[in-house]
């Protein structure tokens, strides 16, 4: 267990924080602030990225960070459940915060680059998502 399930729960916590980066850089360039359920807060881009709000196309800072740390103390510790839950609905939770932003529903205001980032922040999301469960069934039959 320990070389397979960790290794993809790392990797795919590192494809998560690539995913949110790039996120990030492109919400920056097109302006694309966090409206979760259309709520806004009155801070420009940046400076809701910093506060850990995320943006329209970006998972807040604390996701990303939170993923790759539990990943990798995986590695580290006794096998156990608890790193791949966490990265399971870290994942899923991202899935469902570019599904509440209203910029997902408006393919036709997307610049190649806003799509490439939602793309991404699916697609990377998932894979944690799927890393997680795989590291708590593997767990669970150690």
């Amino acid at each position: 267990m320990r070389s397979g399930a960790d290794g993809a729960l790392l990797a795919a916590s590192l494809a998560f924080a690539g995913a949110a980066g790039l996120g990030s850089a492109v919400a920056v360039r097109d302006q694309l602030p966090g409206q979760p359920f259309g709520i806004s807060v009155p801070v420009s881009v940046p400076a809701g990225l910093l506060a850990g709000w995320g943006a329209g196309v970006a998972a807040p800072w604390p996701m990303p960070a939170a993923a790759v740390i539990v990943a990798a103390r995986a590695r580290r510790t006794a096998p156990s459940a608890l790193a791949g839950a966490i990265c399971t609905g870290i994942g899923a939770g991202c899935i469902v915060g570019t599904a509440i932003e209203p910029v997902s529903w408006q393919p036709r205001s997307w610049t190649p680059w806003t799509r490439l980032a939602i793309v991404c922040n699916v697609a990377a999301s998932a894979a944690l998502a799927v890393a997680g469960w795989r590291r708590v069934t593997a767990a669970r039959a150690s």
